[in-house]
């Protein structure tokens, strides 16, 4: 799927306007763990894992860390629901 981001950022000596994301994959999930963890006590509620989140955004888009890092913070929060999505509701 592709992303537009509201500000640029720099991936690969390039200006990217444009993230293309792929799904995980199970070996993503075994490599990266899970972007939440289950809140105790709760059977419904979780609580996001930022750097695991970011991880998979670097991983998913092929673009380095340090691009995830420039990230505008509405883009991030997007992102960071687009991953979540793919682990259900």
């Amino acid at each position: 799927m592709e992303f537009q981001l509201s500000k640029p950022i720099k991936a690969h000596g390039e200006e990217v306007s444009v993230l293309d994301i792929s799904s995980p994959t199970a070996k993503d999930v075994m490599d990266l763990g899970y972007p939440f963890v289950m809140i105790p006590g709760d059977t419904e509620a979780m609580q996001l894992q930022p750097k695991v989140a970011g991880r998979y955004i670097s991983k998913l888009a092929k673009i380095p860390m340090s691009s995830v890092e420039q990230l505008a913070i509405k883009d991030l929060l997007e992102l960071q629901t687009i991953i979540m999505g793919f682990f259900g509701e």
